[in-house]
């Protein structure tokens, strides 16, 4: 018997007692929306897997012989209550749950250079000018005072090589003249938020849903009522809104990385005090040398683009 060591209330076992993926549900996740994210974790076609609740008290230890009759997922809206459930096959007996090797691409938190060229000065002006709020929260920016907002961007600047192999630039229809070559720094590739809630995006612990309708997903125990809310949307021209693919693949990576039994593949501590040398910092965190070489990413593709 294994189980993640990562703190969550949903846990979803296999035949043999092995956590293979869950969640931290704060509320608004429905079984319809689980019958997405296995979709994206588990490589079995969905017809050959079942879902059933354990009925053990507790930590179970016969998972695959004291279970609920079948929960249908697909359609299901109801919402999944924390507990224990073991993935089977369709007429209940043990089976081998193959788990995604994909994975969600690492991110640091991404913040605008002090002095950043007119691309980027650019692009934060106009996701302030549309969103004139924090998209996830809903707080609105007091009397045009930007402290605490920052235009962040869906997709990385850090991994510019890989917006470039998926062609992304093509379904950017923006057409403001300054965003690039790459057009990476397009408003469509931007949202506008709080100062809490921009790490928490950038290392996927909330993500947009433009399938549920643009509907919030916190994937940790949700401390500022994020989770369950909708993603305010400004009354700007379709081609200036934040691109639907962009939050859909960001959502996948999220889920990528929340969802399986491992839990969070990158969570790097962001907070270096005052007076400590942010170098060292980053060389002695656990996952250093990754982070290190995606701040410098960002920041030579930032010359580069």
């Amino acid at each position: 018997m294994s189980r993640a060591t990562i703190r969550r209330n949903v846990h979803f076992l296999d035949g043999e007692n092995n956590e293979i993926l869950g969640f931290w549900q704060n509320g608004s996740v429905l079984w319809s929306q689980i019958a997405e994210w296995m979709h994206i974790t588990i490589t079995l076609p969905s017809m050959q897997y079942t879902v059933f609740r354990c009925l053990e008290s507790g930590n179970p230890e016969n998972p695959a012989t004291n279970h609920s009759s079948s929960i249908n997922l697909s359609g299901n809206n109801n919402a999944v209550h924390p507990g224990y459930y073991v993935v089977l096959s369709a007429n209940g007996e043990p089976l081998d749950i193959p788990i995604t090797e994909e994975r969600a691409i690492p991110r640091s938190v991404s913040y605008n250079l002090s002095n950043p060229d007119p691309r980027v000065a650019a692009f934060r002006q106009r996701v302030r000018e549309r969103d004139e709020c924090c998209v996830i929260s809903g707080i609105r920016v007091p009397f045009q005072e930007y402290d605490g907002f920052e235009a962040a961007h869906i997709f990385p600047v850090a991994h510019l090589d890989l917006w470039r192999s998926g062609q992304w630039s093509q379904i950017i229809e923006d057409d403001f003249p300054d965003i690039g070559n790459s057009k990476i720094h397009s408003i469509q590739n931007g949202i506008l938020l709080g100062g809490f809630a921009h790490p928490l995006f950038d290392k996927y612990k909330i993500a947009i849903n433009p399938d549920d309708g643009y509907k919030i997903t916190c994937f940790v125990p949700d401390g500022f009522g994020y989770d369950g809310r909708y993603m305010v949307q400004s009354n700007y021209p379709q081609h200036y809104q934040p691109l639907r693919g962009l939050l859909k693949y960001h959502f996948r990576m999220a889920v990528l990385c929340n969802m399986k039994a491992r839990g969070p593949e990158y969570d790097w501590d962001e907070d270096i005090p005052p007076g400590m040398d942010p170098v060292a910092e980053i060389s002695n965190s656990k996952e250093g040398k990754l982070r290190f070489e995606l701040v410098m990413a960002e920041r030579l593709n930032y010359l580069l683009d």
